[in-house]
């Protein structure tokens, strides 16, 4: 350790923020990181799962990854990203988002080529001020995976003021896409799934626009 480093460490010094514990860099400790409930990288595709199958409705999307419920110190980061801008929320969620990524291609789960990251609508993106997907996974996944422009969102109510019926409703019409994807592998990634109405109508898009495989992904689902 630098001299400077070790002066900034003993001045400011960092701690997890799941233990509390003293680290060498911000972030979560090893054993913490070890111990969130996220789901097991070995179990593969989730749409097999007979609990997601009847939860999350996924008809034009061949698989889905993610990293866990939505609830927890997921839930707490990712609400700290999006409704207050906390920056150390992002890279908590990076480094939990890059330890699950690492593991499913360790595992060989998904053969993708190309990412498109769900938008925000024009007006919420300047409202907050950044995609929290874009900011969490696309950091992440950037140097692996093309990063595919080609969806945008039109103007709808939010998600989370709606039941499952207005959701399924409100979503038929919500994207654009523009671009060819004849042949592509697609990683289609949003940060929560909630009843998959969302993530399940880019995914109709895609397959229209020639799209060979399509996974859904997401930082989180919604349990019930």
């Amino acid at each position: 350790m630098s001299l400077a480093r070790a002066l900034t460490h003993t001045l400011f010094p960092c701690y997890c923020p799941c233990c509390h514990c003293p680290v060498d860099a911000q972030g979560i400790c090893a054993p913490c990181l070890s111990a969130l409930p996220l789901f097991a990288p070995d179990q593969g595709n989730l749409l097999l799962r007979a609990d997601i199958q009847a939860q999350f409705n996924l008809p034009c999307c061949d698989g889905l990854i993610a990293c866990g419920w939505y609830r927890g110190m997921l839930k707490r980061w990712l609400c700290e990203l999006k409704l207050r801008q906390r920056s150390h929320a992002a890279c908590l969620l990076r480094q939990v988002i890059a330890h699950q990524w690492q593991c499913y291609c360790a595992e060989k789960i998904i053969d993708v080529d190309a990412a498109i990251l769900i938008p925000l609508p024009r007006h919420r993106l300047i409202t907050r001020g950044f995609n929290q997907v874009m900011q969490t996974w696309g950091r992440v996944i950037e140097t692996q995976l093309t990063i595919l422009p080609v969806l945008s969102k039109r103007m709808t109510p939010a998600q989370q003021s709606l039941n499952r019926r207005a959701r399924l409703k409100n979503q038929a019409q919500a994207f654009r896409l523009e671009g060819d994807l004849t042949g592509r592998q697609i990683l289609l990634v949003d940060d929560v799934i909630t009843t998959g109405a969302t993530i399940n109508a880019a995914a109709q898009l895609c397959r229209r626009a020639g799209a060979a495989q399509i996974w859904a992904c997401a930082t989180c689902l919604t349990p019930y």
